[in-house]
């Protein structure tokens, strides 16, 4: 797989695009980011560049300089990238549900979410943890039922916990991820179930062995903590055994 991008070096090559104005030619843009110690290999710059074009940060043009090759010219277009989220997204990402897969919704950014982004046709999709977080917050305000799809995800899926979580806190809802988090453990670690016995032992063990590497890693304290914010809070609370292991047993497949 592709070395993963880093936030601060994007975040620092649009100051560097900005900076060098009308100049913003590629050879200008390397040599300033050579300088300054950012990048040092085109090939890297050329990743950098094209994923700030996708993500609507920088534009690209080109001109004629009378030579073979047309001169690449970048300006910043926003500070605040483009990406896309919606049940489209989710289905790219493994979501195991007869859904329509043409919803998607364009949203802003930032660096952080734009490097983790990844490519769909010719636009950029969210991270999974972006577009969980973001399905999470929509559902909330609608009741459309999303938070299903959620409960799919986190309770069968290693996650980038910390960044889930972060993001969890940024958009008011770090104390109801969190309480997601125990609520899917309280019930999988019940003795009683009225679900079928064949359906609660699958996702009884496939969750145990999430949260076993969690917390042999060291991040399930991560989940212990307080988090920030309880926007829906009441909805997490308030839900039923039987609507937190069919969803999870629905994505395992295993609801017949």
């Amino acid at each position: 797989m592709p070395r993963a991008l880093d936030a601060g070096k994007a975040e620092e090559l649009t100051g560097i695009v900005e900076a060098l104005d009308n100049a913003a030619s590629f050879r200008n843009i390397m040599r300033e980011a050579a300088r300054v110690g950012v990048f040092k290999e085109h090939k890297t710059l050329r990743r950098y560049l094209d994923l700030l074009v996708d993500g609507k940060a920088l534009r690209m043009r080109t001109r004629s300089v009378g030579s073979v090759n047309l001169q690449q010219l970048y300006t910043v277009n926003s500070r605040k990238p483009e990406v896309y989220v919606g049940l489209a997204a989710l289905r790219r990402y493994g979501l195991n549900w007869e859904i329509p897969e043409t919803e998607l919704r364009r949203v802003r950014t930032d660096f952080d979410g734009l490097v983790r982004s990844r490519a769909l046709d010719s636009a950029l999709m969210a991270s999974i943890e972006d577009c969980l977080i973001r399905e999470f917050h929509r559902d909330i305000g609608r009741k459309s039922g999303m938070i299903s799809f959620v409960i799919a995800i986190v309770s069968t899926r290693i996650l980038d916990l910390p960044y889930l979580l972060r993001r969890a806190d940024e958009m008011r809802l770090g104390i109801t991820i969190r309480l997601l988090f125990k609520r899917i453990l309280e019930v999988v670690s019940s003795r009683e179930t009225d679900v079928a016995a064949s359906v609660f032992m699958a996702v009884r063990e496939h969750f145990l062995k999430i949260a076993r590497q969690y917390s042999q890693s060291g991040l399930w304290k991560l989940i212990d903590e307080k988090g920030v914010g309880n926007f829906g809070f009441r909805t997490v609370s308030s839900l039923s055994e039987h609507e937190i292991i069919m969803a999870a047993g629905k994505q395992l497949g295993v609801t017949g």
